[in-house]
């Protein structure tokens, strides 16, 4: 009896520890391989996979190595799908989704020659239909960016001559090709509405043109993949934007802010109440940005004596390079930088700079995107 009940108590401990295994999660990969056709033997890792972070930059996962025939194959994890991005010396990248399909993806690389490619051709991903929906959404946008040198170039040739009857068609050129690529966009998603990538194809229009749609379909796809966390997080990102945006009307009070200025004291917007306040968000990386610099220099210096302040707001991540903008530029007013700027760009709800907003002594909002000749005759009212 006692080896009776010795045999059933070896069997059971055997039956737990075969549970106990099957209840831990099994690690779920996918292969991914492919072929760069012009190789750069000096950059041995120039061959990167990247994943966007919650800052909104990329972080690198993994380092690819060719092998002597220039082919490169890697595996990734997958228990939680994800988008990456496979990025081939700078000049050729794509993003694609990382769940259950083993994925091939091919290259020009970096060509035979001696210019770097300024347009590379378009990139295909052999897979399955989650990844389908993003080689959509890649040709359409490959597409409208032919269209867009085309239709540029078009009109520089029309801006030479004294046709008026021509520029007006050119000018009207870029109004029919946003609404063609809008067009493009919404097929795809109506194609794939099945698919969960399909939220990268929503993502892509313009938020503040297509709120009503968008929201519309987030709420569809949000209930068809309650546990794909990228989709919730995209749903609660747009329905955020929407809210900042009723925060940032014209009329409301401008959301407060506090950030170092140039000598590292803590300065906030509060503190300019009784004052007109033009906000510069900008930095030293953008082109736009620096061009803007002397009309907002200019109309400070028209207006600084009658009660206006400029609130410059650089979102430069490096202070070395904040620093020597704002003396190659002369840059005046009171000078701050967001070095950790998402939240500020949530707040305000812009993803380009320069993005100017314009208060009143109260600290109210009268004018958002202003610059240019757009600024001058604003200021110019207010300060008749």
């Amino acid at each position: 009896m006692r080896k009776y009940i010795v045999i059933l108590g070896i069997m059971a401990m055997a039956f737990y520890s075969c549970n106990k295994q099957s209840e831990q999660p099994q690690v779920r990969k996918i292969q991914i391989k492919g072929h760069v056709k012009f190789a750069d033997n000096k950059d041995k890792f120039g061959i990167t996979v990247n994943k966007r972070n919650d800052d909104n930059e990329y972080d690198v996962v993994k380092e690819i190595v060719l092998d002597s025939a220039n082919n490169f194959v890697f595996e990734l994890e997958t228990n939680t799908p994800d988008f990456y991005t496979l990025d081939v010396y700078k000049q050729q990248r794509v993003e694609f989704y990382a769940d259950d399909e083993n994925l091939e993806i091919n290259f020009r690389g970096v060509d035979t020659a001696k210019i770097k490619i300024k347009n590379p051709p378009h990139v295909h991903i052999a897979g399955g239909e989650k990844n389908n929906v993003l080689n959509a959404l890649h040709w359409a946008s490959y597409q409208n960016y032919q269209y867009m040198i085309a239709t540029g170039q078009a009109q520089y040739r029309a801006s030479l001559s004294d046709c008026k009857e021509w520029k007006d068609d050119a000018a009207k050129a870029w109004d029919i090709m946003y609404d063609v690529h809008e067009r493009d966009i919404k097929n795809i998603i109506t194609m794939y509405k099945d698919q969960p990538t399909v939220v990268k194809v929503l993502q892509s229009l313009s938020w503040k043109r297509h709120q009503e749609y968008m929201v519309e379909q987030y709420e569809q796809l949000a209930k068809k993949f309650p546990n794909v966390a990228y989709i919730q997080n995209a749903k609660s990102d747009l329905l955020d934007k929407i809210e900042s945006v009723a925060k940032t009307e014209i009329g409301k009070v401008a959301p407060d802010f506090t950030f170092p200025d140039i000598e590292g004291n803590d300065v906030s917007l509060s503190s300019f109440k009784g004052k007109y306040v033009l906000i510069d968000f900008w930095a030293s990386w953008c082109g736009p940005c620096r061009k803007e610099a002397p009309n907002v220099k200019e109309q400070y210096q028209l207006y600084k004596d009658k009660g206006f302040e400029v609130v410059s707001v650089s979102i430069d991540k490096k202070m070395d390079a904040w620093k020597k903008a704002v003396a190659e530029d002369g840059t005046e007013g009171v000078l701050l930088i967001a070095q950790n700027s998402k939240q500020i760009m949530k707040d305000y709800t812009f993803s380009g700079i320069p993005y100017m907003v314009l208060l009143d002594k109260e600290g109210k909002i009268i004018a958002k995107n202003l610059r240019g000749e757009g600024l001058q005759e604003k200021l110019k009212e207010l300060f008749k």
